[in-house]
């Protein structure tokens, strides 16, 4: 599959053989997996560069998927996983508001209470295929602002192609939750991240509508995930995140349905 990506264009991965003909090398009681080194810069820090890094990386999403779509294997939905997001929701909500101190439960009681029945109905029945899935900047290989590839691909599975749209954006935003001047500045190159993918592939109203649910349902995702660590100052990131996503929910759509 990732012998495929890369004859489309894009850099990834690709296994490599050891000496002993495997792919998985053990290591301090772990198995790695071998590749090429893949040279990349990292994430450019001026502020006025974010428009078109947004811009580029929607570009490169949209042609991962579809070069992921494109794939021939017509039983690939049997050799990975189906991440069935709207089908999860309830679970997350239910766990998160059981199982965190207050007031983080109280967060996700709010958005339960708020926005739960708009969720579950905005993310039901969208196209899905093979996605990255753990499309976060880390996994994004870039030189200047044009991405050149994709790492970290173990997570490839069937689901909702604006997932990977929401899960790149809410990893610039969560961090910056705490200043005006950075979400702003976030909220106005959100459109350019979808313009950059619509230049390559059609993205549907129905999925443009999604993406702040989307965004939502990451944070619930991640946060019941970071329960069975414990990380504690993981989850109150991903709360916080989830507050500040909330709170600013028209913002946000408005700012998907601009681009």
């Amino acid at each position: 599959m990732l012998a495929h990506v890369a004859r489309t264009g894009l850099r990834v991965p690709i296994p490599l053989l050891s000496r002993s003909a495997q792919t998985a090398v053990p290591f301090q009681e772990r198995f790695y997996l071998l590749s090429h080194f893949i040279e990349a810069g990292g994430c450019p820090s001026d502020p006025k560069l974010q428009a078109e890094l947004f811009y580029h990386t929607g570009q490169a999403i949209a042609k991962l998927h579809q070069a992921l779509a494109s794939y021939p294997d017509k039983q690939v939905n049997r050799k990975t996983w189906r991440e069935d997001i709207a089908g999860r929701v309830d679970e997350w909500i239910s766990a998160l508001g059981d199982g965190l101190p207050e007031p983080q439960a109280t967060v996700v009681k709010r958005v339960s209470l708020e926005r739960g029945t708009a969720l579950k109905a905005a993310l039901y029945g969208l196209p899905e295929q093979l996605i990255h899935r753990d499309c976060h900047p880390g996994n994004i290989l870039v030189q200047g602002t044009h991405v050149i590839g994709f790492v970290d691909c173990d997570h490839l599975c069937i689901g909702p192609r604006f997932f990977d749209l929401a899960y790149y954006a809410v990893h610039h935003l969560k961090w910056v939750t705490d200043n005006e001047a950075a979400t702003d500045r976030w909220l106005t190159n959100l459109p350019h991240l979808l313009a950059g993918y619509r230049s390559q592939q059609r993205l549907s109203q129905e999925e443009a509508m999604a993406i702040p649910y989307g965004m939502t349902a990451y944070h619930l995702l991640l946060s019941h995930w970071f329960m069975g660590l414990p990380q504690r100052e993981s989850i109150a990131r991903e709360i916080r995140a989830l507050d500040w996503i909330h709170t600013h929910f028209d913002a946000i759509a408005s700012a998907t349905m601009s681009s």
